[in-house]
Order: C-alpha cells, then sequence, then structure tokens
C-alpha cells in the first residue's frame, strides 16, 4: 500500500461514505468548493499541516487510517464533503473522540481505538479537509455550521487536503 501526503495548502480526500454518491457531472454545490478553497488558500504558511494515508486507494468495507501532522501546537478539525459533492460534516472531534489537541512536531493517528474510519460506499471521491487551529473551535458552532456547509475557522491555522479513490469490494 502505498501512503499519500501532501501539505499545506493541498487537497485531503478521504470516502467516508457518511453521504450520498458521486453526483453527475456539473452537481457539486460549486460555493461548498469554493469555501473550502477559500480555507485552503487563507491557511497561514508558517502552519504546516501534512497528511498520510493508509492508502490512496480502498474499496467499500476497509479501514482508512489517518496520520495529521503539524509542526505548530494547535486542535486538529477534520472536515468531509461528500462524494455528491453538496455536503459538509465534522468527522473529528466527533462524540467518541474529542481529544483533539496535537502538540508541536507530532502526529495524531486516527482513529483511535473507540472508533473507526472506513469506505462504506458507494464508488467514488469524496473530501476531507484538516486544520489545525491555534485556539480550540466552538463545537457546537463549528457543527451547526458545518451542517449549513460552511467552514468558518477565524484565527490562524493551518490546513491540508489529501485525494482518496473508493472503489466497490
Amino acid at each position: 500500500m502505498k501512503l499519500g501526503s501532501w501539505g499545506g495548502a493541498g487537497v485531503l480526500a478521504v470516502t467516508l461514505g457518511m453521504t450520498g454518491c458521486i453526483s453527475p457531472p456539473g452537481t457539486a454545490d460549486a460555493n461548498l468548493l469554493h469555501r473550502m478553497d477559500t480555507v485552503m488558500r487563507q491557511a497561514a504558511p508558517s502552519m504546516a499541516v501534512r497528511v498520510k494515508l493508509s492508502a490512496d486507494q480502498v474499496k467499500t468495507g476497509d479501514a482508512i487510517l489517518a496520520e495529521i501532522s503539524s509542526n505548530m501546537a494547535g486542535y486538529v478539525y477534520l472536515f468531509q464533503m461528500g462524494t455528491e459533492g453538496r455536503t459538509l460534516s465534522l468527522v473529528f472531534p466527533n462524540a467518541m473522540d474529542g481529544a483533539n489537541y496535537i502538540a508541536a512536531g507530532t502526529s495524531l493517528k486516527l482513529p483511535r481505538q473507540n472508533w473507526r474510519m472506513s469506505a462504506r460506499g458507494p464508488s467514488g471521491v469524496g473530501q476531507i479537509m484538516a486544520v489545525v487551529t491555534e485556539n480550540p473551535l466552538d463545537l457546537m458552532t463549528l457543527q451547526t455550521n458545518t451542517q449549513q456547509g460552511k467552514i468558518e475557522v477565524g484565527a490562524k491555522y493551518g490546513a491540508a487536503m489529501v485525494v482518496l479513490r473508493e472503489t466497490a469490494p
């Protein structure tokens, strides 16, 4: 298995199957794509965030492992844009794992023992954006905004994204 890694203003995309399927060409929410792109472009270059995945392609049902690293201490947030390109979800922190602090120069391996990330189908490509902020974000506000397709990070942060393809089992 090959590990994919892109840092800085790269793109982290993982199909977790939390939402729909791939949409026909031209049906993705251009505003959502623009908002994610804006978050990536406004990330502080001094906050280098990197993401490594266990594989660059998985089959539906396969476990997905991610390793997020940052050169600066902060709080990790993972956002998923569904494979249909119109929905946004907060993947981490979550109800089973809220320990999202990362020390400078270290990495955070996800998921941990009490939860699982897996490819749930259908086949296609989804996207996840990893964001590391200097200060913790208000999770209630973050969850509400995410459900409305908004990503409001606020103060200084770093971000990265990666692409992963999901195929039928």
